[in-house]
């Protein structure tokens, strides 16, 4: 472990300096369109969610990822709807659940560069691009207008926006029933006011109006307030969900990587983790245990067994396994044979050996004595012992 140290302190200056690095790196804007509530990137909706939350009631503002269809239950009888998306296409569901609450006295607000769908159907509007439909596309600014269309405002006062962002319109809507609020510099609708039933309709096809970069730019939060109180000030849900989808956090990982600080605290300490582990899963050596090698018990066998056989007297079983083991020897050593114990045996085995004859015929003669009697006494067996070590001292001489 001290060995590794090094590596730490390496690593650990290396991850130091990416965080110091990231910290004083200037802040990369994602410049994705999303007006989502809480994005406070430039195309995101934070300052409208702001704005809409000091201009309506706040107690009963809502705000969510639901479907029309899904918000039925929630609406009350004169509440108002307001959807900011890139392209509004709704089904025959949603559609007669917005029109049947507008119809009853409520109030809906759609921006969308395009309308499609049941809804595009039902109120006979068409939302059209001049900007790429257009031969004259490089003789126009990169900047546009828009003014207010109707008596209750400035209708003198423009308000500046990229034009690539504003170059949708109202070609086709049904004039019986409309209002136009405000038009671009070409004179073309881009909000409008439907009447429904006992309740009113606003479309607008310039959504990006009301993104955090252009309410933060110069008086344009103006024209947005202003578009706005056409609503009335009752209470407000405002859903998401046509733009982003269902963004509901449904965990609580999900709530931490939705938040920055909170996101980086996760990502440093999962990096922490790993780096702990990297060096202490590192095999170590360990000590290598002193074994005690195994002890060699025949001769602590042998004399347990023999002293077995003492002390319960069996003195001819004990001589009968010496003798037995002794004959062994001479086959497998002098390779003689041990069935007939005669005289021609026993000078062979003198001759081999290198042992008096006569000390062999003492030994064997105690041999017949011992396998002709019943039992031996201790002295027999003493005798019968010492003889035969005696020979087996000879025969390891040779």
């Amino acid at each position: 472990m001290r060995k590794d140290w090094r590596y730490i302190l390496y690593i650990s200056l290396a991850f130091g300096m990416f965080i110091v690095l990231k910290l004083l790196s200037p802040k990369q804007h994602n410049w994705t369109v999303t007006f989502g509530a809480e994005d406070k990137n430039p195309y995101g909706g934070y300052a409208l969610n702001n704005l809409i939350r000091t201009s309506f009631p706040n107690e009963s503002f809502r705000h969510s990822f639901k479907t029309l269809y899904e918000l039925k239950d929630s609406l009350k009888q004169g509440d108002n709807i307001f959807i900011v998306c890139a392209n509004f296409g709704s089904g025959k569901e949603d559609t007669k659940i917005l029109l049947d609450h507008v119809s009853n006295g409520g109030a809906a607000f759609l921006s969308a560069q395009y309308f499609s769908g049941e809804l595009a159907d039902t109120l006979q509007v068409e939302a059209y691009d001049y900007l790429f439909n257009t031969n004259d596309i490089l003789q126009k600014k990169d900047s546009g207008n828009l003014r207010f269309s109707s008596a209750a405002f400035d209708t003198i006062r423009s308000y500046q926006y990229r034009r690539d962002n504003i170059h949708n319109y109202f070609r086709k809507f049904d004039e019986s029933r409309t209002t136009v609020i405000a038009r671009n510099e070409n004179n073309q609708p881009v909000t409008i006011r439907i009447t429904w039933g006992k309740g009113n309709i606003f479309l607008n096809t310039t959504p990006m109006i009301f993104t955090n970069i252009y309410l933060l730019s110069r008086d344009n939060h103006e024209f947005v307030s202003s578009t706005l109180s056409y609503l009335p000030l009752v209470a407000t849900h405002w859903t998401e969900f046509y733009q982003r989808g269902r963004m509901e956090i449904q965990t609580p990982l999900r709530f931490v990587l939705l938040n920055e600080p909170l996101r980086w605290a996760y990502y440093i300490s999962i990096i922490s983790i790993l780096v702990f582990m990297l060096f202490e899963v590192k095999r170590k050596q360990r000590i290598i245990p002193v074994i005690k090698p195994l002890a060699n018990t025949t001769l602590e066998f042998v004399t347990t067994v023999g002293n077995l056989y003492h002390q319960r007297g069996q003195h001819k079983n004990m001589a009968e396994k010496k003798v037995n083991f002794l004959l062994e020897q001479i086959r497998s050593k002098y390779l003689l044979n041990t069935n007939t114990l005669d005289e021609s045996f026993m000078l062979s085995l003198s001759r081999k050996s290198g042992m008096p004859v006569e000390a062999v015929r003492g030994l064997f003669d105690l041999v017949a004595t011992m396998r002709s009697s019943n039992e031996i006494s201790a002295e027999t067996l003493i005798d019968l012992n010492e003889k035969i070590e005696h020979f087996q001292r000879y025969g390891s001489r040779q």
